[in-house]
């Protein structure tokens, strides 16, 4: 409940940051790591533990950033990934490394076997208050949030539905050269 208590603050903390754009700490911050700790956030809702749920981020994969402002962007992902899923579904985060403009990237995709987001609304996905969901659970701020944290930190992220069915949410962000590969 205290790790519960402390992520609450930080998302509210967050919040408040990603209103006010202030100059926020960076420092290595190793991907697999993150992701667990952001399932295991996530992994409190009692439908998650009749999900199939797999981090294949490779484990020396890092990107340089704010580690509890990334978390928050993992946590709003898996969490809408939870969120469309069947009760015995599957969510998958996978990494793979770039090169694009003499700079290297990590690209971080959460993909799940869902019924993918709706045509109406994946134009808007990342719009403030835009949200698929029917029940009063759902703010529309989780991906807006998640964008505007994604950006602060020179990255990107990308909305599409998957050919075999399924959303898949691409985040891209710097690469940590010392410890996230080739430079």
């Amino acid at each position: 409940m205290l790790r519960v208590t402390q992520r609450i603050r930080k998302i509210s903390e967050g919040l408040v940051d990603f209103s006010r754009v202030r100059k926020q700490h960076l420092e290595p911050v190793p991907l697999r790591q993150l992701i667990d700790e952001a399932w295991s956030l996530v992994a409190i809702d009692e439908k998650a533990a009749r999900v199939n749920f797999a981090n294949h981020v490779g484990a020396n994969d890092a990107v340089t950033g704010n580690p509890d402002r990334l978390i928050q962007v993992f946590v709003n992902l898996l969490r809408n990934a939870l969120y469309a899923i069947r009760p015995s579904g599957k969510i998958a985060v996978n990494s793979r490394l770039l090169h694009r403009n003499a700079q290297s990237w990590t690209s971080v995709t959460v993909e799940d076997d869902g019924p993918g987001i709706p045509a109406d609304v994946l134009p808007d996905i990342f719009e403030a208050f835009v949200s698929s969901r029917l029940d009063a659970k759902g703010t529309g701020l989780g991906l807006t949030v998640a964008e505007g944290i994604v950006n602060q930190h020179g990255g990107a992220i990308t909305a599409l539905n998957r050919p075999e069915g399924g959303a898949c949410l691409e985040v891209t962000l710097p690469t940590n050269r010392r410890t996230g590969g080739p430079a």
